[in-house]
């Protein structure tokens, strides 16, 4: 269920596709070695990339979800989602890009000491992080700064995701958020 879980939340949110014939149009992912895990199962020939008909394939099991994802908000199947089918599709979308986000923040490699709190030598190991280091370490400084609300100089779970709550509120315009711009929020940065 996990399994089939991220490899949706991978699809559906974004997918960046690689094109390798003969090396033009070639996408690098991360530090260009390869392709994200999330995609690598498309790449069938293994050079690395996603050539035209692997992407062909991997656009067909898309829609696939697509349509599958379509056929369980259809609750009453009449072939039409309404308004209470699309609030608990919502929901359900919600739950799926929490726990995706839950996964990606307490990826294994990250909580290096098992203490379930990110302390900032492991945060900078979060996807995504080292590249924001190199070229603005006081940024980096600041969001972990945010994060550490409790200022205990580690960033546990709640933290994180009350941040990200607050941060959705923000954008949504449904609560007293501060987003990720701006003043105020906690942590008196």
């Amino acid at each position: 269920m996990k399994t089939k879980l991220l490899a949706l939340c991978g699809i559906c949110l974004t997918i960046p596709v690689a094109f390798g014939e003969g090396g033009q149009n070639q996408k690098r992912f991360g530090d260009g070695a390869g392709l994200p895990a999330y995609l690598s199962h498309y790449d069938v020939n293994n050079d690395g990339a996603i050539d035209e008909e692997e992407k062909q394939a991997m656009e067909q099991a898309r829609d696939q979800i697509r349509k599958q994802l379509r056929k369980d908000w259809d609750v009453n199947g009449d072939g039409t989602i309404d308004a209470p089918e699309r609030d608990q599709a919502k929901t359900r979308l919600r739950d799926m890009i929490a726990e995706c986000r839950v996964t990606r923040f307490w990826d294994a490699e990250s909580d290096t000491d098992a203490d379930e709190e990110l302390s900032y030598a492991e945060f900078i190991l979060l996807p995504g992080m080292a590249k924001k280091l190199a070229a603005k370490p006081d940024v980096v400084q600041a969001i972990f700064d945010r994060l550490d609300s409790d200022n205990n100089n580690a960033v546990s779970l709640d933290e994180f995701l009350a941040a990200v709550k607050q941060c959705d509120q923000a954008r949504d315009g449904s609560g007293t958020g501060s987003g990720g711009s701006g003043s105020g929020g906690n942590g008196g940065n």
